[in-house]
């Protein structure tokens, strides 16, 4: 009988033990899955960012420096971003490209999570008008 009463207090602290191990467990998969929620919402940026900026050089909108900044007015970025356009110069109905290079900026930093350290997204265009814009690689976004 008098083991039935002191058998729990050999466990004491055990519950807190358990907690602690699986806490580390718990909270990795949700500090991951909360950075990885980030990765996603900037690489979508990325794509606007660039179909934006694709848009814009299709009705050639201006040069390629205007078009990278009127992009970067649109997309809710930090900074740093580096647009290239190929295909300027071209007549109507050339096909050109504008890509994008966004570095990445982790939100929760914790090392053992693996994250891009860029982010890429690149559009082809068919030119709906004739492009005065020229072939060149820029930074944008201060």
């Amino acid at each position: 009988m008098s083991k039935l009463r002191n058998r729990g207090k050999d466990e004491r602290g055990a519950a807190l033990v358990e907690f602690a191990i699986m806490a580390i467990l718990l909270f990795s998969l949700l500090f991951g899955m909360v950075e990885y929620g980030w990765v996603f919402a900037n690489n979508l940026d990325a794509r606007h960012g660039a179909r934006e900026a694709a848009r814009l050089a299709a009705v050639n909108w201006g040069g390629s420096q205007a078009i990278a900044d009127e992009t970067c007015d649109r997309m809710d970025i930090q900074g740093g971003a580096i647009f290239t356009f190929t295909g300027g110069g071209s007549p109507v109905g050339s096909v050109g490209t504008v890509a994008i290079d966004i570095p990445y900026t982790p939100l929760v930093g914790l090392p053992f999570i693996p994250t891009p350290t860029n982010l890429r997204s690149q559009v082809e265009i068919r030119l709906e008008q004739a492009s005065t814009w020229t072939n060149i690689t820029t930074t944008a976004c201060p």
